[in-house]
């Protein structure tokens, strides 16, 4: 096979006077180190007072702005921290009033009241208690109290606070957010979400949620610490909702002052807050949602920068980050210094450049562009580089052929699209993590009786030819394929990249795989050989990802409860196998809660697995509607 013509920037070209014996080798030309140092130096020279001028015109412009990104950022992360905290228990009640709205849920049924309230309590750790309060002032509680659940039914009729409020929530559509409030049993200021509950057009009564605010404060603490910034939340204009001086929780609240005040708060800036500004910042802040003040302090002026939210409740939140000037000026004094240091390095660049020249730069492009491909893992595509009349350059050809042909080797042993992921997710990506997956596990029927049959030769080609079958249909729907066991294969959804759909995608694989295999044996019949039979197992659930194992030699793979369970289930696939079926396919009842509509699944009951305590429901997945089924027709099932 020809080799791949030189790209025209670096190819000897006739009549440059490049290649060898060229009649223009001899005649003198000037070095690069002179045209730079001679040539540009003095351009250079002149010219580098206005650029360093504009430039630290620019960089001092650059750095308000990323003072105005940094606290953007800050108050979107903390306003995303408010809606993950508080969200769900809106998301909580507004689930909840719909299953009682549609009749799924009877109010009246404690026992079944009572399970569904705890188990939407137990999915939101920040939710202190759960309530449903009828149109009759009778109450269902749920709650929280020294890490144990209770439930309480209560008559609230004598209650004049309840009979005056809850008429006001029969014409209400959406979820209503109460103002602040302490609870005296969590000694912890918290809101209330309520939500109305109407079924055929009656209403019913309001389906409440009390949430804990103190973990804001906590936030704030540990992101001020991360950040070096000073946050804050504000309950209207003179209470202080979260601070990081709160996160270990405040003296002085009671029913009556739910909040500390203003200046409660031991932070004199904040305090200084809503004092006579000096500076709006409107054209600082122009197109931005951040509202702006500057306040003269005693010894210095203070730089406020806040946003006002007006969705959790009828007073506003106040979500802001303050910094001194002396914090925003010390960027400035470093910009100069570093002004002059750059001049100064700018000298010594011109006399160095007498060392450099296009001689270097184009083995430099050669080797940037070589590397790029080696970044996309395109290493078969990629030819040696040239050697070099320089000694460094020359070295580091040969370093990189040498790398070059050990990355050959590399690529045949390393699956080239989970390294491709990991590269460009990042390090971080590797961290042991818990993630919700699906893993799919495969095993060949028989196995032993057939190797016993075949040579080593014929039984590795064997091998191969199977394997490859099975990978591709999980390479298409994006798994990952984790290592092959004998003549298994283990695969799984939902790591690296996260995967919402991973339980689809794996019985789509699984579905694939079994087509294929089927095609398979109608080729293996026809030349006379015997068919493969295959047993499949699915399971969805937590398992731990990342980088697993020894220094020296570390896989980027799965452990848990979640993988044994799905290589169990493909060995109860024995029990069902069809002497002529193909392939069976079992799936846990996690993977099949997770599926979407169109797959054809086969209730097979509760099994006991080995190792687990409890018992596993199991489903035989025999097909997907538009395709056609993994199994016998008499089998399928809609």
């Amino acid at each position: 096979m020809s080799s791949a013509a030189p790209p025209p920037s670096t190819a000897p070209q006739p009549g440059t006077g490049t290649e060898a014996g060229g009649a223009g080798a001899s005649r003198w030309r000037p070095s690069i180190a002179a045209v730079l140092t001679f040539g540009f130096g003095s351009l250079v020279v002149a010219a580098v007072a206005a650029v360093m001028w504009v430039s630290l015109d620019a960089a001092r412009e650059n750095t308000r702005h990323l003072l105005r990104r940094t606290a953007e950022l800050t108050l979107e992360s903390v306003i995303g921290r408010i809606d993950l905290h508080l969200g769900p228990a809106r998301h909580e009640v507004e689930f909840l009033a719909g299953l009682i709205g549609r009749g799924e849920l009877d109010p009246a049924d404690s026992e079944r009241l009572e399970q569904v309230l705890i188990g939407s309590l137990a999915a939101a750790p920040q939710v202190a208690g759960i309530a449903f309060i009828s149109a009759d002032l009778t109450s269902f509680r749920v709650g929280r109290r020294h890490d144990e659940l209770l439930s309480l039914r209560s008559d609230w009729s004598n209650r004049a606070d309840i009979r005056d409020w809850l008429p006001t929530m029969r014409d209400e559509t959406a979820s209503i957010w109460s103002p602040v409030l302490w609870i005296q049993d969590l000694k912890l200021p918290s809101v209330t979400v309520n939500h109305p509950v109407r079924r055929d057009g009656e209403f019913l009564g309001v389906m409440a949620s009390v949430v804990s605010i103190g973990a804001l404060s906590e936030f704030l603490d540990a992101n001020d610490r991360a950040f070096g910034t000073h946050s804050f939340i504000l309950y209207g204009r003179d209470r202080v909702l979260a601070h990081p001086s709160l996160a270990g929780g405040t003296r002085g609240l009671s029913e009556n002052k739910p909040l500390p005040a203003l200046g409660e708060v031991n932070d004199r800036v904040l305090a200084a807050i809503w004092s006579e500004s000096v500076d709006d910042m409107q054209a600082f802040l122009a197109d931005s949602p951040v509202q702006g003040r500057v306040v003269q302090g005693p010894d210095d002026d203070y730089i406020y920068l806040y946003r006002r939210i007006e969705s959790f409740g009828p007073d506003p939140w106040y979500v802001g980050v303050y910094f001194l000037e002396g914090e925003v000026d010390n960027p400035y004094r470093r910009l100069f210094i570093a002004g002059a240091i750059a001049l100064a390095i700018l000298l010594v660049a011109i006399t160095l450049a007498l060392v450099l020249g296009q001689a270097i730069t184009r083995p430099i492009r050669r080797l940037a562009t070589a590397s790029l491909a080696i970044r996309n893992l395109e290493i078969a595509s990629i030819g040696p580089l040239e050697r070099s009349p320089f000694r460094e350059l020359d070295s580091m050809a040969q370093a990189y052929n040498s790398m070059l042909s050990g990355l050959r080797w590399f690529e045949t042993y390393v699956p080239k699209t989970l390294v491709f992921r990991l590269m460009r997710l990042g390090d971080a990506t590797t961290r042991s993590e818990e993630r919700m997956i699906s893993v799919l596990f495969t095993d060949i029927a028989g196995f032993s009786s057939l190797s016993d049959r075949l040579t080593p030769a014929e039984l590795a080609a064997f091998l191969n030819t199977h394997f490859a079958l099975v990978a591709a249909p999980i390479d298409a729907e994006n798994g990952t394929l984790d290592k092959y066991i004998g003549d298994s294969v283990m695969a799984f959804w939902g790591a690296p990249t996260t995967q919402p759909d991973h339980a689809n995608q794996t019985c789509r694989a699984a579905l694939a795989i079994a087509a294929a295999i089927a095609a398979d044996n109608r080729k293996r019949c026809a030349a006379g050989g015997e068919p493969v039979r295959l047993r499949i197992g699915i399971h969805s659930g937590p398992a731990v990802v990342g980088n697993i194992g020894a220094p020296g030699r570390v896989n980027y793979t799965l452990i848990g409860d979640t993988v044994n369970v799905a290589q169990r289930l493909e060995g109860l696939g024995k029990r069902f196998a069809e002497a002529q079926e193909d392939t069976v396919i079992l799936l846990s009842g996690e993977t099949a809660a997770l599926l979407g509509p169109g797959f054809r699944l086969s209730a097979l009951g509760m099994h006991q697995l080995r190792g687990r305590i409890s018992k596993t429901e199991v489903f035989r997945l025999t097909g997907q509607e538009g395709l056609p089924s993994s199994v016998s027709p008499d089998q399928q099932t809609s």
